[in-house]
């Protein structure tokens, strides 16, 4: 088991990291195609667009169109902002359950080292 002072440094690494990431997204960029009907008849598609997924209150899907491929590019790196901030808020967990055993054997208050 890693030392209080250790934990102490990997919280305060894992802060500097949240505190880093910049604007973020849930959600997902994919592509769509859009079917129509030519005026022969014959089935023809437009595209393909990039267009944001993602979850809204009471997990109702929601799908906006992006206007570019820049427009793509930008929701690509919020969305895995994002993804890292999931990631690191668990290292976050992890490393706080830890500091929590020291203070509940009574070693250490691990919040004076913050």
């Amino acid at each position: 088991m890693p030392s209080l002072e250790s934990l102490a440094r990997q919280w305060n690494d894992v802060l500097a990291q949240i505190a880093a990431l910049g604007p973020m997204r849930p959600g997902t960029v994919c592509q769509q195609k859009v079917k129509y009907c030519a005026k022969n008849g014959t089935e023809k598609f437009n595209g393909p667009y990039p267009i944001l997924t993602f979850k809204e209150k009471g997990n109702k899907t929601r799908t906006i169109r992006l206007r570019s491929a820049e427009e793509a590019e930008i929701a690509g790196k919020q969305i895995e902002a994002f993804r890292d901030f999931k990631r690191l808020t668990r290292e976050l967990v992890r490393i706080g359950r830890e500091m929590a055993d020291f203070e509940m054997a009574g070693k250490s208050d691990a919040r004076a080292l913050l």
